[in-house]
């Protein structure tokens, strides 16, 4: 099944094999190592084929992260794809940052990113974007969101994914911040 055009998540095939390793990583692995129960992708054909090389199958990537952005187990079930707008604007929800008037995919993830880094220092409105991506995933989960087979998977996959998309607009200072622990 071919990934529904979604331009917000096209830069993904300009990222590095390294960077796509941890976005796999992050969508097919719990903390605990053991595989999500709702993971296809390290299954799936492409994987199989292409193996190490993420680059390869970046859009493939991608799709689990629309895949596995289903609550219901129907959609789940029947591959629905799920915007990755929408599955921004729910994880900033789930988070309780404040978004009215932010439009653009860009600017939901700076927020996202800013309000992140704020709740780690304890500090409102700093504007520090290099918090450690641990750091932002400790502060970003709770018991809901811990409970949550869904968030589980979506919410650091969605940290990951801004921190590529702001560290690429140069508005992060050090990439390997970003990268996350393996």
């Amino acid at each position: 099944m071919k990934m529904r055009t979604d331009s917000s998540l096209w830069f993904l095939d300009s990222c590095d094999n390294d960077q796509l390793e941890t976005l796999f990583n992050i969508l097919t692995r719990e903390k605990s190592g053991e595989y999500r129960l709702r993971e296809r992708l390290s299954n799936c054909l492409e994987a199989q084929i292409y193996g190490d090389d993420y680059f390869k199958y970046s859009d493939r990537i991608a799709l689990e992260l629309q895949y596995q952005a289903n609550e219901g187990v129907g959609d789940f079930l029947r591959m629905n794809q799920k915007d990755y707008r929408d599955i921004l604007i729910d994880a900033i929800i789930q988070l309780n940052i404040p978004i009215m008037g932010i439009e653009t995919v860009e600017q939901l993830e700076e927020e996202l990113i800013l309000t992140l880094n704020d709740r780690v220092i304890g500090i409102e409105n700093a504007g520090i974007y290099s918090m450690p991506f641990d750091l932002l995933i400790n502060e970003a989960f709770n018991e809901e969101i811990e409970r949550s087979i869904v968030n589980r998977a979506i919410i650091p996959a969605i940290i990951f994914i801004s921190l590529l998309r702001l560290s690429r607009s140069n508005n992060l200072d050090d990439l390997n911040k970003v990268i996350a622990k393996k």
